[in-house]
């Protein structure tokens, strides 16, 4: 068998495996990340003032809640009526989703993007304590709007919240 691997990958070698005598396969669970289930955010996020988590629990629209959170379409009213999705409804049709399903994954971002043009998206992941980019757009700070999103995992689900003021969250 080692003979075979010396051979590998070197085009043809002639060789024919007529016996094999010891095979190990491995395999792991893969459980992809759900969302749609609202994720609370971290009590010490929360006290930093620096996210808006729109409370969708019926729904699967985090992200557009939360792109929509981003580019502050609303303007008046109580900071905590910002974070009902009812709020957003109105202005879903600012945002073009034809073809990206939902829940949106991380690679439909840039379909996103292609579909519209004046928003750019960013995405920040919460590892333990640590704010780590997991996406960047190639757009960022030259569309109209510009987002800043942080994903929030539990079990095996995900969830979008607005990042309001990314300096402030990744400042001590």
């Amino acid at each position: 068998m080692e003979n075979i691997n010396g051979f590998r990958g070197q085009g043809r070698s002639g060789w024919i495996v007529c016996q094999i005598n010891y095979l190990r396969l491995c395999w792991g669970s893969y459980r992809p990340l759900m969302a749609g289930t609202f994720i609370p955010t971290p009590k010490w996020i929360v006290a930093k003032c620096t996210v808006l988590n729109v409370q969708c629990f019926d729904d699967t629209n985090c992200f557009q809640y939360s792109v929509l959170a981003g580019m502050n379409v609303i303007i008046s009213g109580y900071h905590g009526h910002k974070c009902h999705p009812l709020q957003y409804k109105p202005y879903m049709n600012m945002l073009n989703m034809d073809g990206i399903p939902n829940p949106v994954l991380l690679l439909y971002m840039s379909k996103f993007e292609k579909q519209n043009f004046d928003i750019s998206v960013n995405v920040m992941y919460l590892h333990d304590r640590d704010i780590v980019p997991i996406r960047t757009s190639k757009f960022t700070n030259q569309r109209k709007y510009h987002v800043n999103l942080l994903m929030l995992t539990n079990d095996d689900k995900f969830y979008y919240v607005s990042i309001q003021s990314l300096s402030r969250l990744i400042g001590d």
